[in-house]
């Protein structure tokens, strides 16, 4: 049975419309954002603001990459909960090591706190792209206890 074209355009355009928002929502505003934390970090130097804006580019290229290479819906879909997952886990990482050094030197590394602004940057941006409930339900399981 032929499929109606209609019904496809409009699937595909849903697709585009996502990947679009993807491509632009990811770049110059998350690198904008950037920009603007980094230069509230006063006593850094050009190289350490440059190193943690390295970092994060990478990360952010990283889950971009893949998100553009998605060929259907549901892959941009299923890639975009699972780099929002993985971007979540980075910065409790690494809000978890800001607690540490936190209490055990009374301060953390000042780049380690710019990283892990930029990183929830990168959530912060993830996360709208998402159902409620898609982000809801990774939240839930990421706080979920190992015992």
């Amino acid at each position: 049975m032929a499929q109606d074209v209609g019904e496809s355009t409009g699937v595909d355009s849903e697709f585009e419309k996502l990947k679009q928002r993807v491509r632009t929502d990811l770049r110059d505003p998350l690198e904008e954002q950037w920009t603007e934390v980094l230069e509230q970090w006063p006593e850094a130097s050009p190289s350490e603001r440059q190193a943690v804006r390295q970092y994060v580019t990478e990360l952010r290229d990283r889950v971009l990459n893949s998100l553009l290479a998605a060929d259907t819906a549901d892959e941009l879909k299923r890639g975009l909960a699972l780099g929002y997952a993985e971007m979540k886990c980075h910065w409790t990482m690494l809000n978890t090591r800001i607690q540490h050094q936190t209490a055990q030197n009374g301060r953390p590394d000042e780049p380690l706190i710019y990283r892990a602004t930029c990183v929830s940057l990168i959530v912060q941006t993830l996360e709208p792209l998402l159902s409620r409930e898609h982000v809801q339900n990774l939240a839930s399981f990421l706080a979920e206890p190992l015992s």
